[in-house]
């Protein structure tokens, strides 16, 4: 259930649509945009820049990002947002992010965010991913 008058903060979980573009007025690297849902703030190293380009916004509120394709991995850390394939290698590229929903989540949502964010570890931190 999203909060009508929550802001984007620290284990939230944020749902957005996602524009990608070769410039800021033309969307033009996805053939259409794209939804992803994660809790925010539960990266080894705390926010990513990606999500302090959101904190504070509201349901509603559009962000327009510019990212050098060379940093999307400091960008956006261990989150896993559907990039164009081709981003990476790119000089820049335009983001627009529109937030769609914003939740509070419960204490087990948080731990399966975090797990989901080991990936393929390779080790038998927990067995269960």
């Amino acid at each position: 259930m999203s909060e009508l008058n929550g802001k984007v903060g620290g284990l939230k979980k944020v749902r957005v649509l996602l524009e990608a573009g070769t410039r800021k007025e033309n969307m033009d690297l996805m053939p259409e945009p794209v939804t992803f849902e994660w809790v925010a703030g539960i990266d080894v190293e705390g926010f990513t820049p990606f999500e302090y380009a959101l904190l504070e916004k509201e349901v509603g509120d559009t962000v327009e990002l510019e990212i050098a394709g060379w940093r999307i991995d400091e960008m956006f850390g261990r989150l896993a947002v559907p990039l164009p394939e081709n981003a990476k290698s790119l000089d820049r590229f335009f983001m627009r992010v529109t937030i769609q929903g914003i939740e509070g989540v419960d204490e087990k949502e948080v731990v399966r965010a975090m797990a989901g964010m080991v990936g393929e570890c390779g080790g038998d931190c927990c067995g269960n991913h």
